[in-house]
């Protein structure tokens, strides 16, 4: 069984704000494109699914749109697959973050969700899945939920979540047997 990890496309954000799990982000035109590109590839390179399950934010929700018309696939919700909850930084700049959250230089998390949370309920969506045996699946989510699920999943160090490739329209493939984890591959 395959599970693929699908960041959404890029998002509407001009200003650089950390919107975290803000309400009234979209995808950008770019990321419209981006996503139905996407979608194409994977139909024309034979991947399928029988359901997308998506985070609830906005532009989860548009890039599980976009994928589902172009696989035929159903949708899901699941508030599990929520963005990185950031406490007060949410809002605030992104440039501000990166330069004096400590999570870049030191993985300092205060004020925010534990990254083993946060990878803990997007394992949890991905085993439930697994466990349903609905077939392949996608989920479309966030970078920090889904890159804290790889490397807890692959056994890594914490700080190898940043070396993590996820940029927005990203693809990874989880290959299960028998209902248990066997690798993890970037394959768009």
């Amino acid at each position: 069984m395959k599970v693929y990890l699908i960041r959404h496309g890029e998002v509407q954000n001009p200003d650089g704000i950390n919107y975290g799990t803000l309400p009234g982000w979209h995808l950008s035109e770019r990321g419209i494109y981006q996503i139905s590109e996407l979608g194409s590839k994977m139909k024309d390179d034979g991947l399928s699914a029988g359901v997308i399950i998506a985070s609830p934010l906005e532009r989860a929700q548009e890039t599980a749109s976009i994928l589902s018309q172009a696989l035929n696939s159903a949708i899901k919700n699941d508030d599990r697959l929520l963005e990185w909850k950031m406490g007060e930084w949410m809002g605030k700049p992104l440039k501000l973050f990166y330069e004096t959250s400590g999570y870049y230089s030191e993985l300092k998390t205060d004020g925010m969700e534990p990254l083993e949370s946060l990878a803990d309920r997007v394992i949890t969506v991905i085993q439930d899945a697994v466990n349903s045996q609905m077939g392949d699946i996608i989920i479309c989510s966030h970078r920090e939920p889904m890159a804290s699920a790889l490397v807890k999943l692959q056994n890594l160090p914490w700080p190898e979540i940043h070396k993590i490739d996820m940029p927005m329209g990203s693809v990874w493939q989880l290959d299960y047997q028998d209902g248990v984890f066997q690798s993890a591959t970037k394959i768009y």
